[in-house]
């Protein structure tokens, strides 16, 4: 749905700036005026430079650690018993980055709006999904600071893991980095003169093998056309982030993400740890079940999940027992229905979703430290392959000519 930047007055008397989502302007106008704001002005977002923002990667962001410092201050400010606007006044006045200060103004203003914490958070674009999922979970089970606590918890083991990660790339980085030097240096100065020395082997009769001629002729295309690749990795990388914000995309590259050797098994275990945590705190604060389904599916982070609860909601609307519409589903585990099966039928629904979620966020960190143990080696691999086929075609000619003067001379 299309953006309207809209410019309101509040019945407080305050102006205030901000985007919303509507179908279209004359939805909108009618929607703010029947929460009793006086619509100053309203335009469309949109234009090149929105555009450009959409698809680019170096859009303003909050870092994880500052993210996580709010959320610990806002859950403490909420358990001592404040309002949450007057929890947003302190922490607002507690940011130093600009951009979370804007957001965080914004966030208090749609919220005196009407709108709910979750929605405000949402609308800003700048942090997780699955925060604002939480948040909308929160809000319907009334454990708000329930919900921040595991958010706050979840964060500092994404953290924690994303930390070992780094700490394991960085000798693999390094050697990345200094291969694709060296090879940039073969392609651009060692190959074209071999290529210039090969031509004159021979009077330039002898033939070269079919390794040396490829390199060569990539060597040629790479230095005669580093424009046209380099515009059309761009142009290609533009496009991709287009088509992956479409709904056929994201469906398409998410299926993509859970086939990936060794990375898909922990992003299918994540999507389905998320699903039930999230459904456990929905059933603890007493949401109809098929309710709580169709909010959890905003927050398992996969397009392929987000339908596969999606049709779990329905049939269990429908009547049938939600194991077995996930069992249909065929994307979550026989242990996850099993354990999900006992606790429909003993009414320990919400203890059975806890202990699924606790197991697998144990699998994830045993298979992400596993993942992380063969990034090394494989790369060590991977660039020794790469180099060595390089040398490879550049000497392999020098020691067939070689050779055969040898022979020539006995």
């Amino acid at each position: 749905m299309p953006e309207f930047s809209c410019r309101i007055g509040t019945p407080a008397g305050e102006i205030i700036e901000r985007l919303y989502t509507a179908e279209s302007e004359a939805a909108l106008r009618h929607e703010l005026e029947r929460k009793d704001l006086l619509v100053i002005s309203m335009r469309r977002a949109g234009g090149a430079i929105d555009a450009a923002r959409s698809i680019m990667p170096f859009r303003r962001r909050v870092k994880a650690k500052e993210f996580l410092l709010f959320n610990q201050e806002f859950m403490a400010l909420i358990r001592a018993g404040l309002p949450i606007l007057a929890s947003l006044d302190i922490l607002i006045e507690r940011r130093k980055n600009p951009v979370f200060r804007r957001a965080l103004v914004d966030i208090r203003d749609r919220i005196r709006s009407g709108e709910s914490l979750s929605q405000a958070f949402e609308a800003q674009g700048l942090f997780p999904k699955i925060f604002s999922s939480s948040l909308a979970s929160g809000e319907r089970s009334g454990e708000i600071a329930t919900m921040l606590k595991r958010y706050i918890t979840f964060s500092r083991t994404v953290q924690t893991i994303r930390k070992k990660v780094v700490g394991a790339m960085i000798y693999p980085s390094i050697l990345l980095s200094l291969s694709v030097v060296l090879i940039m240096i073969l392609v651009y100065y060692v190959v074209p003169t071999f290529s210039e020395f090969f031509t004159g082997l021979s009077g330039g009769k002898a033939e070269l093998p079919m390794l040396t001629r490829g390199l060569v002729f990539f060597s040629n295309v790479v230095r005669h056309y580093i424009l046209v690749i380099l515009a059309a990795a761009v142009g290609g990388f533009a496009l991709f982030q287009v088509w992956r914000k479409t709904a056929r995309g994201r469906m398409a590259f998410d299926a993509f993400k859970l086939k990936i050797f060794l990375v898909g098994p922990v992003l299918q275990a994540y999507s389905v740890s998320r699903f039930a945590r999230t459904l456990s705190t929905l059933a603890a604060g007493g949401i109809p079940l098929v309710t709580s389904l169709e909010i959890t599916s905003g927050s398992v982070g996969n397009a392929v999940y987000e339908k596969a609860v999606d049709t779990v909601a329905r049939r269990v609307k429908e009547g049938e027992a939600m194991w077995d519409s996930m069992e249909k589903t065929g994307l979550f585990s026989d242990m996850t229905v099993e354990m999900i099966k006992v606790g429909e039928s003993t009414g320990a629904l919400e203890e059975m979703l806890t202990n699924v979620a606790d197991f697998l966020d144990e699998e994830i960190e045993q298979k992400i430290s596993t993942l992380v143990s063969l990034v090394e080696p494989l790369m060590l691999v991977f660039m020794a392959i790469v180099v060595g086929t390089i040398l490879l075609a550049i000497y392999y000619p020098l020691l067939k000519l070689y050779s055969g003067s040898q022979i020539g001379a006995v």
